[in-house]
């Protein structure tokens, strides 16, 4: 803030965030008993999010038509509202990239039980974002233990906290084959779920509220 905003940084507070998505079989959870057919994804890679520019979607494409034949019985299922100008580019990409277009999902907006549904189902879920304000789907994953990968940028290290699962969102070579170490190894992808478990424990709306509180407070 104090360097681009002429802002006192000593007037600058970060509540963070948090996340009401959590695992959909917990039959208290309200979206326990919303059903969607995951039969047509699997196995899927999943994106959640817009599709404006700073969403990196088209490395991502490109990163995945990069996978080796080996894994090329996983889809990739693009959720969240895409105006029609992005599912043009998002298109014209998969041809550039020569993917089958029968490998890639635009679900457009979903519900949040069917979203919760698709974090908990998915093979890997992946963050490919130039920059963030904060990345609540990366959280919303995690929240539903899915295996969490991202970037290194702004404030996504934030959420995930863990070097090895972060990499350059300019380089897809790097995506590509981190992207194939979370699917093929093993080891790895337990550690990806562990971090996510451990992760979503650490943001909360009650932490919010006290973080805004004191914030308040010190202002007063």
């Amino acid at each position: 803030a104090g360097k681009y905003l002429d802002i006192n940084s000593s007037n600058v507070y970060n509540i963070s965030s948090a996340s009401n998505f959590t695992d959909f079989n917990d039959k208290e959870n309200p979206f326990h008993n919303e059903s969607l057919n995951l039969k047509k994804y699997k196995p899927y890679i999943l994106y959640s999010g817009a599709g404006d520019p700073r969403k990196n979607l088209k490395r991502l494409l490109q990163s995945f038509s990069q996978l080796p034949n080996t894994l090329r019985k996983y889809n990739l299922v693009l959720v969240g509202k895409l105006l029609t100008p992005e599912i043009t580019l998002i298109d014209e990409w998969i041809k550039e990239f020569n993917l089958d277009p029968i490998r890639v999902f635009k679900t457009g907006y979903i519900s949040d039980g069917n979203l919760a549904n698709l974090y908990k189902n998915c093979s890997l879920f992946v963050f490919p974002s130039l920059h963030e304000g904060f990345g609540l789907p990366i959280l919303e994953a995690m929240n539903c233990g899915a295996p969490v990968i991202g970037s290194n940028s702004t404030s996504v290290p934030e959420i995930i906290n863990m070097k090895e699962a972060m990499f350059d969102p300019n380089n897809t070579i790097e995506i590509t084959n981190l992207i194939i170490k979370s699917l093929t190894d093993k080891d790895f992808r337990m550690k990806l779920i562990h971090n996510s478990i451990s992760q979503s424990k650490k943001f909360s709306w009650s932490y919010c509220a006290r973080a805004t509180n004191e914030a308040f407070l010190n202002v007063l």
